[in-house]
């Protein structure tokens, strides 16, 4: 790239020009000449405020301002072309910065965002781009307009992989399928299951070596986030945490903070589908439509403050509870060198996952029962100060009442009588009265002792 303006400099900006009969310095016609040189080579995003260039097998990100420096070179053999003033204004920074914005809207380079990795059944690789509905590859073409690379081409087998898969699941057969079927699923573009994963243990049990392993294997498809996007953290992130999550099809949140709610509302609109509002630093606010598969791993269980079916739904939880009797600290180098056998493992996944679904085993099943009956302090609450009686009624002033005294014993925040009531109809039907909100065919415990 760096002889892209020698010799033929003043060929192609001359012929440029004067094809489009434009005044030969002139920063529009500068801009035109840049164009027809590297049209097909170098695409503009305003979403992004950035350029993109083809790099052989992808939209790579100029982050190094090449565009810029390409520029500057146009203008500089410009310059030499001409004496006097107009030389001087040629080379000066605001001719080229002026003639780097007119070609960015030339449609020849400019590109939507959402024209980029549209395709949510094709993989991008170094070899090639893979059918995930027929595992078949093709070479690349600048027209699929990919700007992710997956960490490497399938092929080859994954011993070490496999052997550490029935370590860390006690040889669960079942539930290394569900991990492949998961890790397929993760491969796409694709987010109709509406669920994700999380991975609870103690330290060292090797659920960091599983999420990093496969994040390596997907490459630029995948991204770590902080736990603070997917918890109710102090304070909001900002929307550009957010934009990083842009056509990411895997998203690691590598540890949960003790103590911490999920930010339910947001999880559900995420892995629902929804479109998220993002912006770059110093760039425009733009919308995406989440492809990502999420993927947490925690020593802490995040607290559910609302343990309603959209959650229960959305929440796959991975009891991990191996402990090695010594730590391998050879084995993420291990793993590394199998990425290519883990990939075609993981294609395998997404076959099996298109046939069967996600399919929850046993243990993955027990273990979010157990987590929602823990975290459903309403029906805690229920089962330990109220009885069912069906001659009683039950005021829904004097039921939360006696629920906020009880939240405050346990440390919770006892939220409003409204979302109370709403909480409790999954125990009790509510009824509307002339006398206000009441609960037929239950009454407190308290009640019965005359308290």
């Amino acid at each position: 790239m760096s002889n892209d303006l020698t010799d033929r400099a003043a060929e192609i900006v001359n012929g440029a020009l004067q094809s489009n009969h434009l005044p030969t310095s002139s920063d529009d016609a500068l801009a035109l000449a840049f164009t027809e040189k590297y049209s097909g080579q170098y695409l503009y995003v305003p979403a992004w405020s950035s350029w993109v260039r083809w790099d052989g097998c992808r939209w790579a990100r100029d982050e190094t301002l090449v565009v810029f420096d390409l520029v500057r070179r146009l203008c500089r053999e410009k310059s030499a072309l001409l004496r006097g003033n107009d030389a001087s204004r040629l080379a000066s920074a605001g001719t080229i910065a002026a003639v780097e914005r007119l070609a960015r809207s030339d449609r020849r380079h400019v590109r939507r965002a959402d024209d980029f990795d549209a395709d949510p059944w094709v993989l991008n690789t170094p070899g090639g781009v893979i059918n995930l509905q027929t595992e078949e590859m093709r070479p690349h073409r600048l027209s699929d307009l990919h700007t992710k690379v997956a960490g490497a081409i399938p092929g080859g087998g994954c011993p070490r992989w496999l052997t550490f898969l029935r370590e860390i699941t006690h040889g669960d057969v079942d539930l290394i399928a569900y991990l492949q079927r998961w890790a397929g699923y993760s491969l796409t573009g694709i987010i109709r299951e509406n669920a994700f994963l999380f991975a609870w243990g103690p330290g060292g049990n090797g659920k960091s070596v599983l999420l990093d392993t496969l994040a390596a294997v997907l490459g630029d498809y995948a991204t770590t986030a902080m736990a603070d996007v997917f918890t109710v953290g102090r304070n909001e992130q900002h929307p550009t945490h957010v934009a990083s999550l842009r056509g990411a099809r895997m998203v690691v949140v590598p540890e949960t903070e003790e103590g911490r709610p999920w930010a339910e509302s947001r999880i559900k609109s995420m892995t629902g589908g929804d479109r998220i509002s993002a912006r770059v630093m110093r760039g425009d606010p733009f919308e995406f439509s989440p492809q990502f598969k999420l993927w947490i791993a925690g020593n802490h269980r995040p607290l559910l403050r609302n343990p309603d079916p959209a959650m229960r739904r959305r929440l796959h939880l991975i009891p991990m509870t191996f402990v090695p009797d010594k730590p391998d600290r050879g084995l993420p180098e291990a793993l590394k060198a199998e990425l290519p056998g883990i990939l075609a493992w993981a294609i395998k996944g997404c076959v099996a996952w298109q046939r069967e679904g996600l399919g929850e085993p046993a243990i993955v099943r027990d273990a979010g029962a157990e987590y929602f009956a823990e975290q459903d302090s309403i029906a805690s609450w229920f089962d330990e100060q109220c009885v069912r009686d069906a001659n009683a009624t039950a005021s829904a002033r004097a039921l939360f009442n006696d629920w906020s005294d009880y939240a405050k014993a346990r440390g919770e925040e006892a939220g409003t009588e409204k979302r109370f009531s709403e909480r409790l109809q999954r125990h009790a039907a509510k009824k509307r009265t002339n006398k206000g909100v009441v609960f037929p065919g239950i009454k407190l415990r308290s009640s019965e002792s005359g308290a």
